[in-house]
């Protein structure tokens, strides 16, 4: 067994497409609609892991508190990495957002962004 795919509902697919593209190396494999939908995909991929991007015509926001790990929910998207500080330097000098690496008790180094429509990510690299 294995995680086939993961979803996530953009504001702008294409914005949030180009930037998992730009900055952890996803491959754009297909896009799509469904008759009476008013929406769309986009799905990306990086390596056995596929990565959907919906984006619909009625949004609704709604925003759980993210840092509140009782609070039942996807808390974020780890994305392992040669090294975080490497990684941390490149996307800092992009001026993403980002913060500053820590060392882990179960990693070697780990740090967390958001991604455009502020869906957190760690940055984690193994020991």
């Amino acid at each position: 067994m294995r995680i086939h795919h993961i979803v996530i509902s953009a504001k702008d697919s294409e914005i949030s497409a180009k930037f998992y593209k730009e900055n952890f190396g996803f491959e754009e494999i297909n896009r799509f609609t469904k008759p009476g939908w008013d929406g769309s995909a986009i799905i990306l991929q990086l390596n056995d892991l596929q990565f959907e991007i919906f984006q619909f015509q009625d949004q609704i926001e709604k925003r759980d508190d993210l840092t509140d790990l009782k609070v039942i929910g996807l808390k974020h998207i780890g994305i392992q990495v040669e090294s975080v500080k490497e990684k941390y330097e490149e996307l800092k000098n992009k001026n993403i957002n980002i913060d500053e690496p820590k060392k882990g008790t179960t990693c070697a180094w780990f740090c967390f962004m958001r991604d455009p429509d502020e869906i957190p990510i760690e940055l984690y690299e193994s020991l």
